[in-house]
C-alpha cells in the first residue's frame, strides 16, 4: 500500500466532492464550486492518496488579527473513508498541515472544533498534543 499526503489541487475536485458528499450527507456542492474554491480561497485542503486515490482530506484556513502576534490556524474539516481509518491518514494529514501552516503561513498555533459526542476525533487530536479549552461555541444563522 502506497500512501502519499500532498495539497489538493484542481484536479482533485471530483474525488473532494465524493468524499464531501460522504460526509456531509449533500450533494448540492459541485466539483465545479470545489475547484473554484481551491483556486480563489484561502483555504488550505490537504489530501491523502492510498495507491492513487484520494480517500481523505483534511481542511485549514488561516485568520490574521492585529490583535494576535502571528496568524493563528485553524482545522475546520477533516474526514478519511471508513474503509481507510485506522492507517495513520488522518494524524497525517494533520501533521502536514500543521509544518505548512507554520513554515508557509507563519502561524504558531492552530484550533479545531469536533463533537462532544466524538470522542474517537478527540482521542486523535489528543495523541497529537490538541488540548480541550473548556470555551462555549455559538453561531447564528446570517
Amino acid at each position: 500500500m502506497s500512501l502519499m499526503i500532498r495539497l489538493a489541487c484542481p484536479d482533485d475536485a471530483e474525488a473532494l466532492r465524493r468524499l464531501n458528499e460522504a460526509f456531509n450527507e449533500i450533494s448540492d456542492v459541485s466539483a465545479e464550486d470545489i475547484c473554484r474554491s481551491l483556486i480563489a480561497s484561502g483555504k488550505i485542503v490537504a489530501v491523502v492518496d492510498v495507491d492513487k486515490c484520494i480517500v481523505g482530506f483534511c481542511c485549514a484556513q488561516v485568520h490574521h488579527s492585529f490583535c494576535y502576534p502571528a496568524p493563528v490556524a485553524e482545522i475546520t474539516e477533516l474526514y478519511v473513508d471508513a474503509a481507510h481509518r485506522r492507517m495513520g491518514c488522518a494524524s497525517g494529514m494533520l501533521r502536514y498541515l500543521e509544518t505548512t501552516l507554520r513554515e508557509d503561513y507563519g502561524a504558531d498555533e492552530c484550533h479545531l472544533l469536533t463533537s462532544c459526542a466524538n470522542h474517537t476525533a478527540q482521542s486523535l487530536y489528543a495523541s497529537l498534543g490538541y488540548e480541550v479549552h473548556h470555551e462555549t461555541y455559538m453561531s447564528k444563522s446570517l
